[in-house]
């Protein structure tokens, strides 16, 4: 039986009088690939934020690898072995790609020819092995979010949070990074996958939790999220799954 390695409990965030997360919660087993769905606006990067401690909890707590960490801070969430990756992607584009990802790499190790050879794996891992020394400033979007993958992956993380890594891609380089995704999950890093796409969600995720307007609305295998009343009309549409 997997181990939890996270436990989110009745985790609310507000901003002011405006309640953006409220009393969501969920677990992910070691090894798990967690989809994390709902229409925009309804809280699933503000709980990312939350879970990764970018934001302050206003109430509830997080739990990762059996430790309360609610609060911690993104720096040393992620030396535990917490990592997520960011929507609008960013990378120091002054910097070569190899640059960026070592940078990643120093959350593990002090050590420069360490890091560069773990940042050369990772380049290496998702086919990037050839543009080391090119500026991450001047790739295309789509090796923009191989770079931001491959920069959280040099920090040898234990779960992996994804906010849409694959919007703004094409049908080949989504179909190539779910499938590079599939592979760091048979790695034994557990994913959380936040994600519109739902071929993507439906074909990738051991289970789906919903959010509505910052509340659970559900959670469940694929089957049952994508048989759900409550989540056809609220996200899915009432034509979802037929011709």
């Amino acid at each position: 039986m997997k181990e939890k390695l996270l436990e989110i409990t009745s985790l609310s965030k507000h901003f002011g009088g405006n309640a953006a997360v409220s009393n969501v919660s969920f677990d992910v087993e070691e090894e798990m690939i967690l989809g994390l769905i709902g229409p925009n606006g309804s809280g699933k990067t503000t709980l990312f934020n939350c879970i990764t401690g970018y934001y302050p909890l206003s109430s509830g707590s997080v739990r990762f690898i059996g430790r309360d960490i609610t609060g911690m801070k993104p720096d040393k969430a992620c030396r535990l072995g917490m990592v997520r990756t960011w929507q609008r992607v960013k990378p120091l584009g002054s910097l070569s790609v190899l640059e960026n990802v070592m940078i990643g790499a120093f959350a593990k190790t002090r050590s420069p020819v360490r890091s560069r050879n773990i940042a050369l794996e990772r380049l290496e891992m998702l086919g990037m092995g050839g543009l080391g020394p090119k500026a991450a400033g001047k790739l295309p979007i789509g090796l923009k979010k191989k770079l931001e993958l491959a920069r959280a992956l040099a920090t040898g993380p234990k779960l992996l949070l994804l906010d849409e890594i694959c919007g703004g891609l094409n049908y080949s380089e989504t179909q190539e990074l779910l499938e590079t995704i599939r592979g760091i999950r048979e790695n034994g890093t557990a994913i959380v996958f936040i994600e519109h796409d739902m071929k993507a969600v439906t074909g990738l995720c051991d289970r789906i939790v919903v959010l509505k307007s910052g509340e659970k609305l559900a959670e469940g295998l694929p089957s049952e999220i994508t048989s759900n009343p409550a989540v056809i009309a609220a996200y899915l549409g009432a034509g979802y799954g037929h011709a």
